[in-house]
């Protein structure tokens, strides 16, 4: 008897882990669809000041930009600029399954002054789109 229920039992287990395992199609990750670019005011370029912000956020199933926030910022005077810019960017959501979900996001900016002149700022972003998806924070 104990013979027959210890098959039944690994059938069991074994199905119990199997329905754990994911056969779901990977994550598609988020395409930026529109981006601002941070406003780079006078005072700042004046000042000379240069460096990088890290923003991380949420990109919403529906593609809106949530919860942006400073990770790390070489300059304090950058971090209001660059978070009112990122606030406004939109996304073509992530997916799974072929359903759109909210994913964790990091985009780090570099503010820098042309050499050529320094009224003619740029902002430069690493990568078109966020640097790192995911989950979680």
């Amino acid at each position: 008897m104990n013979i027959r229920i210890l098959p039944a039992c690994s059938l069991v287990a074994a199905l119990a882990a199997s329905a754990l395992t994911s056969f779901a199609a990977p994550l598609q990750n988020a395409t930026p669809v529109y981006k601002v670019a941070p406003v780079y005011s006078r005072e700042l370029r004046l000042d000379e000041v240069e460096g990088r912000v890290v923003v991380g956020f949420t990109i919403s199933a529906t593609g809106a930009v949530e919860h942006a926030k400073v990770i790390r910022s070489d300059d304090h005077a950058l971090d209001r600029a660059t978070l009112t810019a990122i606030a406004q960017w939109k996304f073509a959501p992530a997916m799974k399954d072929g359903v759109a979900v909210s994913v964790q996001a990091v985009q780090p900016v570099t503010f820098v002054l042309s050499d050529a002149a320094a009224d003619a700022p740029r902002m430069v972003t690493s990568k078109s789109a966020p640097a790192q998806y995911s989950t979680s924070f």
